[in-house]
Formats: C-alpha cells, structure tokens, sequence
C-alpha cells in the first residue's frame, strides 16, 4: 500500500443514507491538529485502527509523520462533502507550513472514519458546461414528485416549442444522489439533460428519496426495499410527467445509471406507459452489491499488491456477502448498510431476464473502463439479449462509469477530477429515441 502523505483509505460498501458528517470530519482534524489523539481515535473504525496497526503506526506517529514532511498544521481552508459509490465523504482542506493538502475522511455505516487519505491541494473547480449544450433551446421548470407521503424536489427541462416532446425520467446510481447525481466536480445527470433537451427531448431529474429523507429512510430500514429507494418514485415520475401539456405521453422513456439501470427492467414491467429504456452501466445481477467485492479488490491492486490489512477487509466483505447470499441475516440487522428486508428482495431479482422478457426498446450502454460495472457485466446481458430485436447495445472504449472520457485504468480519484458526459453518450441516446419515433 502506498504511504506518501497518506496511508489509509478504505473503500465502504454502500451505504443507502446520508447525513452531515462535515461536523465530525472537522473535528478530527482539529483533535489532530491540537494532538488531542485520544480523543480522534475515538471517531476511529477498528478496521482503520487495525491498518495503522499492521503499519506499525498511531494515529500520533501517523501525524508527526506528515509534519515533518508538509510542515505543521495552520488553518482549515474548506470543507465539502459527497457521496462515492454509495458512502459518504468529506474532503477538509488542510492548510500546511509548506504545502496545502485535502484530507479526505472516509465513513463507514457507523458512522465511523473508517479511512485517511491525504491528497493534493485542488483549487476549487466549478461545474462547466459541456459544449454540446444549446441553452437557448431549452428552459427548467421547478416541480414536486409526490408519492404518498414522499416529495421530491425535480426539475423539467423542457425544450422550447409546442411540442409535444419525448421524455426522459432519470434515474440515479446507489447512494443518496441529488437530482444531477454529483460526484466531486462532476454533475452527469445535468450533462444528460441539457444535452437531450438540447436536441429536442424533455428532461425530467429530481432528489433521491433517501437524499431529501435520509433519517424517516433509516426509520423504516428493517422494511426497506429497493422499491422504496428507487422503483416507486420513478413509477411516481411518470405518473408527474402525464400532467404536463408539452409532453408526450405515449414517449416517456427511462434512462437509470447503475443501480437505476439495474432496477430500469422491474420499472418497466411495472409501468404500462414507456415508450423504452436506456440502461448506463447496469450491473447483470440484482444482488448489486456483489459488483463492490470486486470493485474493492480492484482499488487495493492499483498499487500492484494487497497488503494484509487489506486482504481481511476483503475476507470480512466475502463473508457478510455469503451471509446475505446464505440469507442468514437476523431481524433487526444491518449488514452492508441495509437490512435483510433489502438484500433478500435483490437476491430474487434477476435483471438479464426480467429484460428478456420486455417488449418495450432497449438501449444498454457500457463505458469499457468502467470498474464499477464491467465489461463482464455488459457480456451476460449481451449473451442473453443478443437475440432480441428490440434491444441495442453499445460499447465506448474510453468511458468510465460516469460516462466521462478518461486514460488507463479508472480510480475513484479520476471522479474528483472534472469532465462531462461524452458527446457520443448525448448523440446516441438522441439517434436511438428519435429513430423510434419515426417508426
């Protein structure tokens, strides 16, 4: 494992809901800072204490360490916070005698700093728009999906003219994603927007459930599904989208992203009302958290070998996985962020062939760089639906998994660094649903 400024960083499942760690995050650096080292172990993982450990370091030699490399601690700079596959994040900018760097706190679901990551100072970098977007041929319109005693704030971003217009609902990855799913710098689903509403087709975005109601989410975790994260308020999406005159109500297509587009099949036969279905990155099995077993093997071997701190993490992964997959979770118990309710309900869904048995248009559409979802994914659903007319497929070399052009193999630190959904991506999905509509 590389040590330079950083030691740590471990990679957490996914985690359904969000809260404001920013608070603690700031307060472990300043417990740091002020050598108050009982007190930060305290906000400490065992799993985070365990690496130190194996490293032969504390979390006091672990700080004397960087200091003398970078100087002593002066001030904070900022503080933001984001979701990466599914966990929460916070980066705290750092302010050293001879250098700047962001600390990038980790935290797993008990809400423990579970990994420590020292990187290089970035200057604040705004959103860009992507030069496919044509703003003058489009306007948003605020609006509430409501779903019993769910609201979600959303956007339309409705082409100019009478219309009516084909729509697209969209719906996000894991995690509690925000109406443009942001990552770091990045906002794909504002990309995806702007760029179909440039070209004529409507647009609907809204927050996700357990983003705008993380705590009544975890309220009811011991019942929560996949429904009730994701199926149900995309279903709540259409039925919003039928009141709106410029839309046309016969072309109302879904677009998910990962764990979107794993669950777009069950959506889809549940809805009598889509024109088709765009599916980016879907995983080939329900049971989606199995895809983060080998996404964590694959962060760990970026630096050419898996220490032993490391190979345990990987081996406590492999067994809460076999428990799920053994269905011996026990009532009341939250294993990888949810509940038996959860991981039982995925367990029975098979994606691949609840598709198989769709009428409706399918696009799937697969970033090669992709280490979330892979090209292994993309494989079964191509074996299986290879034969359908109704389905098509497309591969992109140089994407990864938000769809954003790259070099090499992907890392989680290339979301971090800003880009925009490919053009490709925009001109495809266009080229797909307006050959639809002309049929």
């Amino acid at each position: 494992m590389k040590k330079s400024f950083v030691i740590l960083m471990m990679v957490s499942s996914t985690l359904l809901f969000a809260s404001n760690y920013e608070q603690t995050a700031v307060a472990f650096i300043q417990y740091l800072s002020t050598g108050e080292f009982d007190k930060a172990q305290q906000m400490v993982s065992q799993v985070m204490l365990d690496a130190l450990k194996q490293s032969k370091l504390t979390l006091e030699s672990f700080w004397k360490t960087l200091n003398s490399q970078v100087g002593n601690f002066k001030q904070i700079l900022r503080v933001k916070s984001t979701t990466e596959q599914g966990y929460n994040v916070v980066f705290v900018g750092c302010d050293f005698e001879k250098m700047k760097l962001d600390a990038k706190i980790v935290f797993d679901q008990q809400e423990k700093i579970a990994g420590l990551q020292f990187l290089p100072y970035i200057e604040e970098r705004t959103y860009t728009i992507p030069n496919y977007v044509k703003a003058e041929k489009f306007k948003e319109i605020d609006c509430v999906i409501k779903n019993k005693q769910w609201e979600l704030p959303a956007v339309l971003t409705l082409p100019e003219g009478n219309g009516p217009f084909a729509a697209v609902i969209l719906v996000h990855g894991s995690g509690p994603n925000d109406k443009d799913e942001t990552i770091g710098p990045n906002k794909p689903f504002k990309d995806i927007a702007w760029g179909l509403a440039s070209n004529g087709i409507a647009v609907l975005r809204y927050d996700k459930r357990t983003k705008v109601y993380p705590e009544e989410c975890v309220k009811m975790i011991d019942t929560f599904t996949v429904n009730d994260e994701t199926v149900d308020d995309a279903l709540a999406a259409i039925d919003l989208l039928k009141n709106f005159e410029k839309i046309d109500k016969d072309k109302i297509f879904i677009l998910g992203h990962s764990l979107g587009a794993t669950m777009a099949p069950r959506i889809a036969a549940r809805s009598e009302k889509l024109a088709g279905i765009i599916l980016l990155a879907p995983t080939a099995r329900g049971l989606y958290i199995l895809n983060a077993l080998d996404q964590l093997e694959y962060i760990f071997s970026l630096d050419g070998k898996i220490d032993e701190s490391e190979s345990k993490q990987l081996l406590d992964m492999r067994e809460q996985l076999e428990r799920i997959q053994k269905r011996q979770l026990k009532d009341n118990e939250v294993v990888l962020g949810s509940s038996k309710a959860y991981w039982y309900d995925l367990l029975d869904y098979n994606p691949v062939e609840l598709a198989k048995s769709l009428t409706v248009p399918i696009l799937i559409m697969q970033g090669a760089r992709d280490y979330q979802v892979t090209m292994k994914d993309f494989g079964i659903w191509h074996e299986v639906l290879k034969g359908k007319r109704n389905v098509a497929f497309k591969v992109y070399e140089d994407l990864n998994h938000l769809f954003i052009p790259g070099k090499g193999p992907s890392t989680p630190a290339e979301y971090q660094q800003p880009g925009n959904v490919d053009s490709k991506i925009i001109e495809d999905i266009v080229q797909w649903i307006k050959s639809l509509l002309s049929n």
